[in-house]
């Protein structure tokens, strides 16, 4: 690589990083970065649904952040790499193209979504700003930054690039200081990530769960309760009641804008309800269990006139730009609701504030959040995730798993427990197996909270001598209907099998 290629790469990663974290931050959007999540939602659009899911499976929660900083550092390189093509134009030209292909190439990845984001957002806050210029504005903001940091980068000698003879800063100093501008917000977001996630134990007054440790609360804490949404760490919406509004149109007779209190005036129903992402594993964390508060979905539709007779769907947007669909029987239930609190508290802003959706027996990807617009439609409208490859359906599959996981254990008595899921149909029986599933002894199951949680069992196990044992779990249904034992993965309807240990008697 000739000097002059290598000086105008370093250029350009330098310029590339700092309108890179421009983006990031939104600082031409008024702190509304559509510009990054659009991106970030084209990024979603070309990465394999498996291989996506495979990263979810493999890094649980530091799937996203990982790939949304990965983003990043491709699009510092990509801007890098276009500093080196430009390095031989003449400097006027330059400036010219370096301005006109960065931001036609921010135009076209990212224009049409970062306007729909914008639009979104600014619906659902009640601001009445133009998106489209807004989003046209920030391309050619971010374009135009990249532009001049880097004709003022190759303006120096060749021999330090952006180097300052008064202070001997060299390239590769330059190159280290853009680059931890660049990520100096992404660290930030890091550091709030992690964050300590205790297995919250609990001690029941009486009977066989009163030895079990390491169960679960029946009722998951807010701050504890999990959390996934198609956004990159740090930009999930953060709305304000007073200027949200919900909107109820499509097939309906008489459509309606509602606004935050005017729904706390319809009649308030309760339900406990535990929700699992489609995306969690065999044993995974991904489900958690609340004390739900918020109105009837079909009273809000009765409001509005009622569905039409030929609604097939109801459809839901989000201030996120995210979307998702039930059928009309489903949006029809009375324990379908719209959720305004959480456990006694205002739904919490990671999950919905000011409200979300909840449908018993389905999935999480199901039950939107930061809901800002409700659509009757006659026809089979595909939200957000479904255009990717995953369940329309999303019915959740009977699971159950071990909380407390032991590895070694001593020869007498051992106490196991964890818990048992089987959607909006119940769970009747759980059974565990210390065989690798040749035989099975029946857990003791702790009464569930209501028809839509989970259940917390229990069970006693007496080692028959030292050794390495299997031990399976398995649930059967409301139904008697039992788990399934094939292994699947999460992709594109659920994980299924049975949960498995591998512990080691000592002598």
């Amino acid at each position: 690589m000739s000097r002059s290629i290598r000086s105008g790469f370093i250029a350009g990663i330098v310029a590339g990083g700092i309108a890179t974290t421009a983006i990031y931050l939104g600082l031409f959007t008024s702190g509304i970065p559509a510009v990054a999540l659009a991106l970030w939602d084209r990024m979603l659009r070309v990465i394999p649904m498996e291989l996506f899911a495979y990263f979810i499976v493999r890094l649980k929660f530091a799937a996203k952040p990982s790939a949304f900083w990965g983003m990043l550092v491709g699009a510092v390189a990509l801007w890098g790499v276009l500093g080196a093509l430009l390095v031989r134009v003449r400097p006027i030209l330059r400036v010219i193209l370096a301005w006109t292909i960065s931001a036609g190439t921010l135009a076209l990845l990212t224009f049409g979504p970062a306007a729909a984001l914008l639009a979104a957002r600014r619906q659902a806050s009640g601001a009445t700003d133009g998106s489209p210029v807004l989003v046209a504005l920030a391309i050619a903001g971010y374009a135009a930054l990249f532009a001049l940091v880097y004709a003022a980068a190759l303006g120096r000698p060749p021999r330090a690039v952006l180097a300052s003879a008064k202070n001997g800063v060299t390239r590769r100093e330059v190159l280290r200081r853009g680059l931890m501008l660049a990520f100096a917000a992404a660290s930030t977001t890091a550091a709030r990530w992690l964050v300590s996630v205790g297995d919250g134990a609990r001690a029941f007054a009486q009977s066989i769960f009163a030895r079990v440790k390491d169960l679960p609360p029946e009722i998951t804490p807010n701050d504890r309760f999990y959390v996934v949404s198609k956004n990159p760490p740090g930009f999930d919406p953060v709305l304000n009641a007073d200027r949200w509004s919900l909107e109820v149109g499509g097939l309906v007779a008489g459509p309606l804008k509602l606004s935050y209190e005017q729904i706390r005036l319809f009649p308030a129903v309760e339900q406990f309800q535990t929700l699992e992402c489609i995306s969690n594993e065999v044993g995974g964390d991904l489900i958690s269990t609340a004390r739900w508060k918020g109105v009837r979905l079909r009273d809000i539709l009765q409001q509005a006139g009622g569905p039409g007779a030929k609604a097939v769907k109801v459809a839901f947007r989000c201030a996120d730009g995210y979307t998702e669909s039930i059928p009309i029987a489903d949006a029809l239930s009375p324990t379908t609701l719209l959720a305004y609190e959480m456990n006694g508290a205002p739904l919490p802003p990671t999950h919905g504030f000011p409200v979300r959706l909840l449908v018993p027996g389905l999935f999480g990807m199901k039950n939107p959040k930061w809901i800002t617009r409700i659509e009757v439609v006659d026809y089979d409208f595909q939200g957000y995730w479904e255009r990717s490859g995953w369940s329309d359906e999303a019915v959740v599959k009977t699971m159950s798993k071990f909380t407390t996981l032991p590895r070694t254990v001593p020869p007498d008595e051992v106490a196991l427990g964890g818990v048992a899921y089987a959607g909006d149909r119940g769970v009747r029986e759980v059974e565990v197996s210390a065989d690798g599933g040749k035989t099975w002894q029946k857990a003791e199951v702790k009464p569930a909270l209501g028809p839509f949680t989970w259940v917390l069992w229990a069970a006693l196990w007496r080692p028959t001598g030292p050794g390495e044992y299997t031990l399976k779990v398995r649930a059967k249904d409301g139904g008697g209907v039992l788990q399934t034992a094939r292994e699947v993965p999460t992709l594109p309807d659920g994980a299924s099998g049975y949960h498995t240990l591998r512990v080691r008697v000592r002598k």
